[in-house]
């Protein structure tokens, strides 16, 4: 099982090579608390176990920076679950095929032949395993982790409870997919030592801005409470294709999954409600820069109410395409019903994937290993006992894809979270200042009142 479930876009490499043992961005010492307006209240302690830190987590894997974008040395790693719903009573074999877009057919079968899968601490090679309810699945896989842009990770803010940093993009916020020591929490883990932070609220990973992390239990009890009791004021700013509206443009168009394996969402009858307030700040007559304030948070929310609109984020990588129709999913309209558009945006995908060529020979001997007895490798047998070319790996196998720079940021930018005590904001963007000296920013202010320049869809 190559764990590779994509959720967002590939990115592009640089060609000349630097060296580099230790990153620019770890050098660079994270930036001074920023100016905290007022402060969550107080909460009493509760004693309680400490998190446990995960003993297995990589600490000095080499890397090389290429033109400002950092790449990372492949390593092994453990991957570990339990079993989703929607996996019970199935092969484990048949269940890794299908849910992890980037593995090869015989993969999981040759993985469990070797022994590189584990099932509540015990190794299987049998192939014919079903998953049951509550099973913790290991697997040791040779990771070849996605690039990232070397940024530094500025601190907005820092308690004893609560750390607010300005998250860089291309950096998902935690583990997923290739990604692992390549995230906000990877490298804040990494390269100064903050362990067991708990994330109170996400953001995409080519997306810019505020984050929020809770030092303990208790301060991420307090924070989500009130982030479920609806007390957050959510402020973004997007870039958008077209000359945007004057006025509040208040979206509240239902958002649905349509492709689960990549976390793709769409405008859908049967999805949950949302609720998106745009405003132009100014445009430049081709692309307009907007200030949003959600009311809700779903996923890719405002990338999909600005694609149902008719103005999808500029450079948007799944939402910006043709592959939604004519018209970009404006008002909802495809051209074609959800089960063909999710067959397409997942074959478009795949054709803007990382890979470019696979080994022929990769393939016949993967065929091979699936239909032969294999030896299972040691149980317990360590990283550094492991060899650095792996000849199941499918990312051993191919030839890396140049893809376009726009993979690694997206023109959205979380400029603002704040309640009634407290409020944590960022610069605004490079990209949102063309015309921003004619702008003073202001806080937005959202009632809920309709006014007469108020335009809903």
């Amino acid at each position: 099982m190559n764990e590779n479930k994509e959720k967002e876009e590939s990115e592009c490499v640089g060609e000349n090579t630097e060296e580099a043992t230790t990153s620019r961005a770890a050098k660079r010492e994270l930036s001074s608390p920023g100016k905290e307006v007022g402060r969550p209240s107080k909460i009493k302690k509760k004693e309680a176990k400490e998190d446990k830190v995960d003993d297995d987590f990589p600490m000095n894997v080499p890397f090389k920076v290429v033109n400002g974008v950092r790449h990372l040395s492949p390593y092994w790693a453990m991957y570990r679950t339990r079993t989703k719903g929607r996996w019970i009573n199935r092969k484990m074999v048949e269940v890794f095929s299908q849910e992890f877009l980037s593995t090869n057919k015989n993969y999981a079968v040759v993985a469990c032949k070797l022994g590189r899968i584990s099932v509540n601490g015990k190794q299987i090679t049998d192939v014919n395993y079903i998953f049951k309810n509550g099973d913790r699945i290991e697997h040791w896989g040779h990771r070849h982790e996605h690039p990232v842009k070397d940024y530094a990770i500025e601190v907005i803010a820092e308690t004893e409870d609560l750390l607010v940093v300005n998250k860089p993009p291309s950096l998902p916020v935690h583990a997923c997919g290739q990604y692992s020591i390549h995230t906000v929490l990877g490298q804040l883990r990494v390269h100064h030592g903050r362990t067991n932070l708990r994330v109170l609220h996400r953001l995409d990973r080519a997306t810019s801005g505020v984050l929020l992390f809770a030092k303990n239990y208790e301060t991420d009890l307090e924070f989500k409470q009130t982030l479920k009791l609806g007390e957050w004021r959510k402020e973004y700013v997007c870039k958008v294709a077209g000359v945007f509206p004057e006025g509040e443009v208040v979206c509240e168009a239902p958002i649905g999954t349509l492709v689960i394996s990549m976390g793709i969402q769409c405008v859908r009858d049967d999805g949950k409600s949302a609720k998106s307030v745009f405003k132009r700040l100014w445009t430049d007559g081709q692309t307009s820069v907007c200030s949003v304030l959600i009311e809700t948070g779903r996923t890719h929310q405002i990338r999909v109410h600005a694609q149902y609109l008719g103005h999808p984020i500029v450079g948007d990588q799944l939402y910006n395409t043709d592959v939604w129709g004519p018209n970009k999913g404006k008002n909802g309209e495809y051209g074609k019903g959800y089960d063909q558009l999710c067959e397409d945006v997942r074959n478009a995908h795949k054709a803007s994937s990382w890979h470019e060529t696979v080994d022929p020979d990769y393939e016949a001997r993967m065929e091979r290993m699936a239909s032969e007895d294999l030896t299972p490798e040691p149980a317990g047998l360590r990283p550094e006992d492991r060899p650095s070319y792996d000849e199941v790996c499918l990312n051993c196998n191919v030839t890396k894809k140049e893809v376009p720079a726009g993979h690694f940021q997206l023109f959205l930018h979380c400029l603002r979270y704040e309640t009634t005590k407290w409020s944590y904001e960022t610069e605004m963007p490079e990209w949102a200042r063309e015309n921003y000296w004619k702008i003073k920013m202001q806080p937005r202010v959202f009632s809920g009142a309709i006014s007469d320049k108020t335009t809903i869809y």
